[in-house]
């Protein structure tokens, strides 16, 4: 029992490892391993751990793409009503033909 549990952690340390150099070489365009097999070994990872932190950094990052996306929104919709209430005050309540310049 404990040589399995043993054998299992040292399983999840080589592919986590595995995983990351492989992931930092994707990004270089170094890649050593296949698409393929790194994806074999990611999800043989979850088998093993599903709440490995490896998994967590990339649900961390959705979360903030997902936060700043909401701030965006929230910001563009400002604009539009800011520009929406300049354009109709110079439209209704300032008009240039009825009181020109002096």
């Amino acid at each position: 029992m404990l040589e399995d549990q043993e054998n299992s952690k040292e399983r999840i340390n080589f592919l986590v490892k595995e995983i990351t150099l492989n992931r930092s070489l994707r990004y270089t365009n170094q890649q050593v391993m296949s698409a393929k097999d790194c994806d074999e070994m990611e999800d043989e990872l979850r088998k093993l751990d599903p709440k490995n932190p490896l998994f967590y950094n990339i649900t961390k990052k959705d979360k903030k793409i997902s936060r700043l996306l909401k701030s965006l929104i929230i910001l563009v919709i400002f604009i539009i009503v800011f520009v929406a209430f300049i354009w109709y005050f110079y439209m209704f309540y300032y008009d240039p033909f009825v009181y020109p310049y002096t």
